[in-house]
């Protein structure tokens, strides 16, 4: 007689879904601009809350972007000012893609964040801030994307529409 040991059952979210066919699954999310363009340039994701998924990202750049005072809330004036510079230097003001997906990232690791961080995420350090860690960031052609809070999870005939830029 075989006997058969299974794994504890883990949560949907916790583990990197696959199809029948070895496919990724991927999940989408939103960003207010500047940040969904700086996710292109090595940006470390802050959120307020942890997840434990871990795959690809479609990274979404909502409709409607920080203002200018939102964003020194959020970054401080030193964080501010690296952002302004970043997208003078490389000309990102005109491709700010407002209600487009344009990128996919792999979502790898999730941690709190440490003051340490701030220059990588291009945000002030406030407690309770969680890094979002991705690796291979690609552009995409910008595609039209109703983001909404919080995770989508994308069908897989949207992900043979992205092409990789």
């Amino acid at each position: 007689m075989t006997t058969i040991l299974l794994a504890p059952p883990t949560k949907q979210e916790d583990k990197e879904m696959t199809d029948l066919f070895g496919h990724k699954e991927m999940k989408a999310l939103s960003w207010k601009q500047p940040f969904a363009t700086l996710m292109l340039h090595g940006k470390i994701e802050t959120r307020t809350w942890n997840t434990s998924y871990r795959g690809l990202v479609l990274i979404c750049a909502s409709k409607i972007p920080y203002s200018v005072d939102q964003n020194v809330v959020i970054s401080g004036y030193h964080q501010m000012t690296r952002i302004t510079n970043l997208f003078l230097e490389h000309d990102l003001a005109k491709s700010d893609f407002l209600g487009y997906a344009i990128a996919v990232g792999e979502l790898v690791d999730c941690r709190p964040m440490v003051p340490e961080d701030e220059d990588d995420c291009f945000v002030r350090w406030d407690m309770g801030l969680y890094c979002h860690i991705y690796k291979n960031v690609r552009a995409i052609d910008p595609i039209p994307f109703k983001g909404r809070q919080g995770w989508t999870k994308l069908t897989p005939d949207f992900v043979k529409k992205l092409k990789y830029i």
